[in-house]
């Protein structure tokens, strides 16, 4: 960002579409035609004990909560740690950047056709000192699921090799555009079905970043996570076939070979990982027992 868009204050390049507003509870950036309902307190219960009427997520650390911010069916999330950081922090941040770049970043992916939910607003409200919880609130997308609700609808094979194309191209547009998902996960995928169409959309911005250039060792990184999160909450219920893993990487790689094979061999290796570990943890639970290995990677 330019000096001169610093000097403009948090929005910087953001003012002609978003502006700051407080709440009772909070302070905000938000789309300008959600800022009357924001100031009003449309989205202050993010902020509260308890989201309102929470939605838990099946693969996500924090449960959503569904209201209306104006005119907009909306979705907000508190911003929580994961990982260590998850029980000392919580939902402490310092500051807002977070937020404000999660914000960034949804307007970037769009200008370049990646499909991400509008941000209608992001929230900071001063806990201790320079702590601060946030949240975040965008579109609700019509008719959404993402990965692993899909999955329980049992699809037969040519509705999974939908999915499957939508998901590759999905990523590799993703990695084209030089963004590198911090958790890129079955959770994170999410189908909108309206009467436009179906479109799978990219979620939950927070961490990444974007690369002059995404290498082949960090497009595997990202796969693998996707790849993990398959086996842990779709392979139970929904195991793909070998032809199903080999189209889904050949459309990423779009016609690379050398690509499609570094990829594959990877991940193949990634796998015999995921495997030793599941069956070490199984053994110590229940000594003797065994385990089959795991099937195909979507």
């Amino acid at each position: 960002m330019s000096a001169g868009a610093r000097s403009r204050g948090p929005l910087g390049e953001l003012a002609p579409s978003y502006a700051e507003v407080r709440s009772p509870a909070a302070a905000w950036v938000a789309r300008r035609d959600c800022v009357e309902a924001i100031r009003q307190g449309a989205a202050d219960s993010l902020f509260g004990a308890r989201t309102p009427a929470p939605a838990a997520t099946a693969t996500g650390r924090a449960p959503i909560a569904r209201f209306r911010l104006g005119q907009s069916a909306a979705i907000g999330k508190r911003s929580l740690h994961g990982g260590l950081l998850g029980p000392l922090l919580g939902r402490l941040y310092l500051g807002r950047r977070r937020a404000l770049d999660q914000l960034r970043a949804a307007i970037r992916l769009g200008r370049c056709g990646i499909p991400t939910p509008e941000v209608l607003a992001v929230g900071s409200a001063r806990v201790c000192g320079p702590w601060c919880a946030q949240a975040i609130v965008t579109r609700e997308l019509e008719g959404g699921q993402n990965l692993y609700e899909l999955s329980g609808g049992a699809p037969g094979p040519g509705r999974r090799r939908e999915i499957l194309r939508l998901c590759a191209d999905l990523v590799r547009r993703l990695h084209d555009a030089g963004f590198l998902h911090a958790d890129l996960n079955v959770g994170n995928l999410v189908l909108e079905r309206s009467a436009a169409g179906e479109t799978l959309h990219i979620v939950d911005l927070d961490r990444g970043r974007f690369l002059p250039a995404v290498s082949p060792r960090a497009r595997l990184g990202n796969l693998a996570r996707l790849l993990r999160s398959y086996e842990k909450w779709i392979a139970g219920r929904l195991r793909l076939s070998r032809r199903e893993e080999i189209d889904f990487l050949r459309r990423y790689g779009r016609g690379d070979r050398p690509l499609v094979r570094f990829l594959a061999k990877g991940l193949a290796r990634y796998r015999t990982g995921l495997d030793l570990r599941r069956r070490r943890k199984r053994r110590a639970e229940v000594p003797g027992s065994q385990d089959r290995l795991a099937g195909p990677l979507q």
